[in-house]
């Protein structure tokens, strides 16, 4: 297996200056010459030999990892590599060496491992020319590997973890009455620590059809600030003295099959998904529930996509105080990457839950977002904003239905000049308001959240 690119970055990292020549440098130039003249157990053979005077020599590692690849012995290339990753002195060093442990194993159809050996190197990448290259082969090495693994985690303290009610008032309307809420379903302030783990496995690909094998678990849970922890100490209901962080925690797995059509329609691509799913509150199973999603992806040029998704849930409930409902959801986006290279997402949203009644309702949602291309001062932004309304025509409380009117608006900032394993933090500020004819369901919430972002 030549990996001839390999050579330009070899000679930068490796060479020898010109001065009196020891035995060991002589050796070195006598196997670079070995591997220049195509003679590659021979390179092994000295670098070798060059290994039994200095045991921890990049060079000589590096030398005969670059032999055992041309010797189409990748197993040996990339341990002989990652030892010359270890011996390595300088960051250029390591750069070489994650990169060719990188190439070997995407040589060898080890995708995941040559991803994460990328990552190695994008973290010694010292120029902006290597951190494209890297990025570039990430991407590629993305795109031949079934698998795709997508982690995210973030911590975000907020002054409302459990979307509890703004002012903790229940009015009846049909009677006139007024009720203090329970403590615990008052707002709630705490930190949130969340994390979600996404898995695709191409099962079947072909100009004409892409099909996958798609999973999904994230979860969510709290710890309580003192002031909450001091609210619900102050209840004179013994169940929610006992309340704390983990009974609003929440989990959510599914299962599915994704499959994207290419020869179907004119506009572009079409995409089919089926999905099995359950969520947990409070280490309690609630809801099972069975997606079936179609969505239109319409390329408009160069730098517009229009996507529309059409979805369906049919919910079974697990506990007498929920019932069983049906989704519908139709989303609008329109992507487009402007002149400046900013990016502009606009959507709408209309979504219909049908679940007996005072519990169905429809919502309708617009949002726009706004990404600048160019960092300032080594910080990326985006931003968002969406309003909407959702209409009950019967609710429990008052006597014609109930209407929420909300808003919501983030900002995001990733720190692209702090770089570690092709990752970057990043921070963001979001809040939302509803306001509701229903005042035991007006809320507010301001958090902030820091997660990673990953550069490729």
């Amino acid at each position: 297996m030549r990996l001839t690119v390999l050579w330009p970055f070899l000679f930068m990292a490796i060479a020898t200056p010109l001065k009196a020549q020891s035995a060991f440098e002589r050796l070195q130039q006598q196997a670079e010459a070995a591997l220049v003249g195509d003679r590659p157990g021979q390179a092994a053979s000295i670098a070798t030999e060059m290994l039994g005077a200095q045991p921890e020599s990049f060079a000589a590692l590096y030398l005969l990892a670059l032999a055992q690849a041309d010797l189409d012995t990748p197993q040996s290339a990339a341990e002989t590599g990652a030892q010359a990753y270890k011996a390595a002195l300088t960051n250029d060093e390591r750069f070489l060496a994650a990169r060719f442990v990188a190439g070997v194993h995407f040589q060898a159809g080890q995708y995941t491992r040559s991803q994460i050996w990328l990552r190695r190197a994008a973290n010694d990448a010292q120029t902006q020319a290597d951190r494209q290259s890297v990025a570039a082969a990430f991407n590629a090495t993305s795109d031949a590997n079934p698998l795709s693994v997508q982690v995210t985690g973030w911590i975000a303290p907020s002054d409302n973890i459990n979307n509890g009610s703004e002012d903790g008032i229940l009015t009846l309307e049909s009677i006139g009455l007024t009720f203090v809420l329970p403590e615990d379903r008052r707002s709630l302030s705490g930190v949130a620590f969340a994390a979600s783990t996404e898995l695709s496995y191409r099962i079947s690909q072909s100009p004409q059809q892409s099909t996958a094998l798609v999973g999904l678990v994230s979860g969510e849970t709290y710890t309580l600030s003192s002031d909450a922890q001091d609210l619900l100490a102050s209840s004179p209901d013994e169940e929610v003295r006992a309340v704390d962080g983990k009974d609003f925690a929440r989990v959510t797995a599914s299962v599915g099959i994704d499959r994207q059509q290419n020869n179907i329609s004119p506009l572009g691509p079409v995409r089919f998904g089926v999905t099995l799913g359950s969520y947990w509150q409070g280490g309690t199973r609630l809801i099972n529930y069975r997606d079936l999603s179609v969505a239109q992806i319409v390329p408009i040029g160069r730098r517009s996509t229009a996507r529309i998704r059409g979805l369906v849930r049919k919910q079974e409930v697990l506990t007498p105080s929920l019932r069983d409902s049906t989704l519908y959801d139709v989303l609008g986006t329109f992507d487009r990457t402007l002149a400046s290279g900013d990016l502009l997402q606009l959507s709408l949203r209309a979504r219909q839950v049908a679940a007996g009644s005072e519990t169905s309702f429809d919502e309708y949602e617009a949002g726009v977002g706004y990404g600048l291309a160019q960092p300032i001062l080594g910080v990326r932004l985006f931003t968002s904003l969406a309003v909407g309304m959702r209409t009950y025509d019967e609710f429990t409380t008052t006597l014609d239905g109930r209407e929420d009117n909300f808003i919501s608006a983030d900002a995001t900032a990733t720190f692209q000049d702090i770089n570690y394993f092709g990752f970057s933090p990043s921070i963001t500020l979001s809040s939302s308001r509803t306001v509701s004819t229903a005042e035991e369901n007006t809320t507010s919430a301001v958090q902030l959240l820091f997660g990673i972002t990953s550069r490729f």
